[in-house]
């Protein structure tokens, strides 16, 4: 008995070395993909930073498995990267502003990798999947509004077509939608839990809400069109650094050496 607890723990322990190091490579690869458009590489970038995404996949399909039923709140800036690459590895492909959204990647994979909050345990545990929704959903909104930030960078320098004007405006009014699912997964989680549908004494819901009522308002100003683009994306770009502060940043934790390097 106690053999088999041995070797079950070893394989825990492998499965974390696997889940560390495949992201390693992803984050080194999205780096490798960042100093080729540097070089003007464009077409061995993009073939690069699709390995780092097939790295990246692999190693965040380990880390759900391991995890659940559990919700790995804490590991939210390792999905984060990963889902600003899938939806913006479209316009990777075609390589248009492709130095923009790597360089977003760049930015997310390595904060999560030097800023780690992963040696934190889960200890949330539901049956329900609006718990997992609430996640999720939440991931795939904040990859939208920061991709309709990076979008916004390149039109405020005038290097943004038409395409690229119409694509921060779809970013922030498709980021608005999955946000709102979010929210209402969120609500439907806490009621079933705590018998309440917003805890605000939780600062995670307080500023999931407060985002909420910022790009309401910003996806007026979208719809409507009062403005010109350079307003519009102004507001896009301001929203990003919202995101990123309020509520990508709490998620991270101390810097830590990588075992590597110590």
């Amino acid at each position: 008995m106690f053999l088999f607890f041995t070797i079950q723990e070893l394989d825990k322990m492998n499965i974390q070395v696997i889940i560390h190091h495949s992201f390693l490579v992803a984050s080194l690869l999205y780096l490798i993909s960042l100093i080729m458009v540097a070089a003007k590489q464009k077409t061995c970038a993009a073939c690069v930073f699709a390995a780092g995404m097939i790295c990246h996949a692999g190693s965040l399909a380990l880390r759900y498995w391991t995890c659940f039923p559990l919700l790995p709140l804490y590991q939210g800036p390792f999905f984060l990267a990963f889902a600003v690459g899938l939806i913006g590895f479209r316009p990777v492909l075609s390589r248009s502003n492709l130095l923009s959204r790597i360089v977003l990647v760049n930015l997310l994979s390595w904060s999560a990798y030097l800023f780690p909050n992963d040696f934190y345990l889960p200890f949330l545990q539901f049956k329900t999947l609006f718990a997992h929704g609430f996640f999720l959903l939440g991931v795939v909104g904040k990859s939208l509004f920061l991709l309709a930030g990076a979008g916004a960078v390149m039109v405020l320098l005038d290097k943004g077509e038409t395409g690229q004007v119409k694509f921060v405006g779809q970013a922030v009014l498709w980021g608005f939608f999955f946000w709102t699912l979010s929210v209402f997964s969120g609500a439907f989680w806490s009621w079933l839990g705590w018998g309440s549908p917003v805890v605000w004494d939780d600062p995670l819901m307080t500023t999931t809400m407060a985002t909420w009522l910022l790009y309401s308002l910003m996806l007026h100003l979208h719809l409507t069109r009062f403005s010109g683009a350079g307003p519009r994306a102004w507001f896009a770009l301001l929203g990003a650094v919202w995101v990123f502060c309020f509520n990508c940043v709490p998620e991270l934790g101390p810097f830590r050496i990588p075992g590597w390097l110590s």
